[in-house]
């Protein structure tokens, strides 16, 4: 039962007035005479309805009998009051009723149980912060750049021998094209990306690697994920001039369901 099932009996009683004519809007329209200062200056029809409540929503309407708040059952409010505390001071492990059954008052045992959870956000805080600054404090070179980050969101689906499963790196006579890379001695890297596919529905796990044959001077990372149909992943191919003149090698980058193939060329500049 809500609060308008309440005035049924009300809105269906008879009309208080059965005079319609007495009800009307001339029959209540005060005459312009009457009006001073656009207000009312005569109080004759003024009627007072001592039961006023102020209109608040929850607290009745005018003329209803009602001055005070809606009707409950007070002792579900009793009930609710541990509630509204943990409400009040923040998140309930368990620890605030543990204190509550020895004696200790709600509100206090929701601030004690408030500190010990803000005090394990601040511990988890402090060791991501410090896994970050031991990361940022790691000599960087030429080797370390921020290139290597790529790797970074790839991970794998499967846990299985991508050797064992694909066998030997092995080039595809199929070439998707050739990836052409000039590097000075002792120079750093010469860098190539690019972006990849599965050109089949949902994620697949892929082995980039280099043929045996290929030279050391090539690397790719990442050189194992997974492969997402909707979100390209991307590659970075690096080489490392070692000597004078040109090296070639073989790029693969293959599923369970799909090998594609790259020649790369390596030139000292």
């Amino acid at each position: 039962m809500g609060y308008l099932d309440d005035l049924a009996a009300d809105l269906s009683a008879p009309d208080s007035n059965p005079i319609p004519a007495e009800e009307a809007r001339e029959a209540n329209v005060m005459s312009k005479d009457k009006i001073v200062g656009a207000g009312p200056g005569d109080w004759d029809s003024y009627v007072e309805f001592d039961e006023f409540d102020g209109g608040d929503g929850q607290m009745g309407v005018a003329g209803d009998g009602n001055k005070g708040l809606d009707k409950f059952d007070m002792s579900t409010i009793a009930k609710s009051k541990s509630m509204s505390a943990k409400n009040a001071w923040g998140t309930n492990t368990g620890y605030a009723d543990t204190l509550i059954e020895q004696g200790v008052d709600t509100s206090r045992a929701q601030q004690l149980e408030n500190w010990h959870n803000q005090q394990e956000v601040l511990q988890k805080r402090k060791a991501q912060r410090s896994l970050t600054e031991d990361f940022d404090s790691v000599d960087s070179t030429e080797d370390e750049n921020w290139r290597n980050l790529a790797s970074f969101g790839v991970e794998r689906n499967q846990e299985f021998d991508m050797d064992e499963a694909f066998g030997a790196v092995a080039a595809d006579t199929n070439i998707e094209g050739t990836i052409d890379l000039t590097g000075q001695m002792n120079a750093g890297y010469a860098v190539h990306e690019m972006s990849l596919k599965n050109p089949y529905m949902g994620f697949a796990d892929f082995r980039a690697a280099f043929t045996d044959d290929s030279p050391k001077e090539f690397t790719c990372s990442p050189s194992e994920g997974a492969l997402k149909q909707r979100e390209a992943t991307d590659f970075t191919v690096k080489f490392k001039a070692q000597g004078p003149g040109v090296v070639e090698g073989y790029l693969v980058i293959e599923t369970e369901d799909f090998k594609k193939t790259w020649k790369v060329i390596g030139r000292t500049g």
